[in-house]
């Protein structure tokens, strides 16, 4: 299996001389579905960030898909983004006065897929939401806004997925399902996944675990 992310001698360290990441190196094969676990403040977040190019380390490198995206340029990370990558944050950050099917149009929209109605319809029904596609996030329980936040990640066609605590706002059973979706799409569809939690209880999905503590990977 080839490369598909590779972290090497990753540091980040914040103005107030806060350590998050401490010489993290990390290799994830294509098609794996990577635990990245660890105690909140542990550096999951921070990694995952830097991995997507949201952020840029202090020191070290990382390549995504063969591309080193630490060296690119901002124009250059979100049109990379925009064709490999899809991020999943544990806050939904869906458009409140917009309904369900609207948030996926927009994405759509955005990065100029053909006939972004048809495809949107077509996740919707695929996530078990095709009855809620006409209403607005308010409407749906905490588990719904997740589908409708990873449905709206899948528009972009992903290879690689990265999500940041995806279950940390659920409670066990919606965190189940959410994990089960996740699975179903590293096995049907190929997407790479690296995904953070600090629920051990949904470690048993994983192929692969790494841990982070005070900033430093252990495997």
């Amino acid at each position: 299996m080839s490369e598909v992310i590779k972290v090497s001698n990753l540091w980040k360290v914040y103005p107030d001389g806060t350590k998050a990441l401490k010489s993290v190196d990390l290799v994830i094969k294509e098609g794996e579905f990577c635990g990245l676990m660890g105690p909140s403040g542990s550096g999951k977040s921070t990694l995952l960030h830097l991995i997507a190019g949201l952020d840029r380390p202090t020191e070290g490198k990382i390549w995504v898909l063969g591309r080193e995206v630490t060296a690119m340029k901002e124009d250059e990370l979100a049109d990379f983004r925009k064709n490999n990558l899809a991020f999943v944050f544990q806050l939904f950050y869906l458009l409140e006065d917009f309904s369900v099917l609207e948030n996926l149009l927009l994405v759509g929209d955005m990065v100029g897929i053909k006939d972004a109605r048809k495809k949107a319809l077509e996740i919707l029904s695929f996530l078990r939401l095709e009855d809620k596609a006409h209403q607005k996030p308010s409407q749906l329980s905490g588990g719904q806004m997740q589908r409708v936040a990873i449905g709206r990640a899948l528009m972009l066609e992903p290879k690689v997925l990265l999500a940041d605590e995806p279950t940390g706002n659920l409670d066990l059973e919606e965190g189940t399902r959410i994990f089960e979706l996740f699975k179903h799409l590293n096995q049907e569809r190929g997407i790479t996944f690296l995904v953070a939690t600090h629920n051990t209880e949904l470690s048993k999905f994983f192929s692969r675990i790494v841990r982070l503590r005070d900033g430093t990977l252990f495997y």
